[in-house]
């Protein structure tokens, strides 16, 4: 028996003999989960979902998940984030993360840093829609073996006001299927520069 390949968020599952040599392809997100999966209000779910990494409930385990950056920023501005796991069990690990503005627009870009993140491409199998270019952001396969991701966001020029960073996250055993995985979600709110010296 050989394993092509392993990987680890949101399976499926196909077996292929050939001649006496059977080939396992776990076709998943190992290289990121299909967009909207971040915990975002506005029909944002998560991948702890019927089918999916469902074994336990939402943030029920015990690691530490966090999105960190600046407190502010300036209109324009680009701005560097982290997202992190901490007091983790599992041994691979994912992520997808947006921004949102008070109204629950999705706003800005994300641009990854490195070959572990990468911003989740319109259509495909991930499902982006067209207006959502460069407002989703999520690890690559690469990155599931990593549990600490670096990003850029960029403001729009014209925002103002309070921004929130959602997402989710997947603590994996590896096992090769999506039991015993916990999914954790996070938010980091920053305001404007000009709004957050205002007293």
């Amino acid at each position: 028996m050989k394993i092509v390949s392993k990987t680890t968020f949101c399976f499926l599952l196909s077996v292929v003999a050939l001649n006496s040599l059977v080939i396992f392809n776990l076709y998943a997100w190992s290289g990121g989960p299909p967009a909207y999966r971040t915990g975002a209000p506005e029909d944002d779910g998560t991948c702890n979902a019927q089918g999916c990494h469902n074994s336990f409930s939402l943030d029920s385990g015990n690691a530490e998940f966090t999105i960190t950056g600046p407190a502010t920023y300036s209109p324009g501005e680009t701005i560097k984030l982290k997202v992190s796991f901490k007091n983790d069990t599992g041994t691979l690990h994912g992520f997808e993360m947006t921004a949102l503005d008070t109204n629950d627009n999705r706003i800005g870009k994300f641009k990854a840093i490195g070959n572990t993140t990468q911003v989740i491409p319109v259509g495909g199998s991930q499902g982006l829609k067209e207006e959502d270019a460069g407002k989703y952001i999520e690890h690559t396969a690469t990155g599931n073996k990593k549990k600490k991701w670096k990003i850029k966001w960029t403001a729009p020029s014209n925002v103002s006001g309070k921004i929130t960073f959602y997402a989710a996250g997947n603590d994996a055993n590896g096992n090769g299927n999506p039991t015993g995985d916990h999914v954790y979600t996070t938010t980091m709110e920053i305001n404007a520069a000009s709004v957050a010296t205002v007293q």
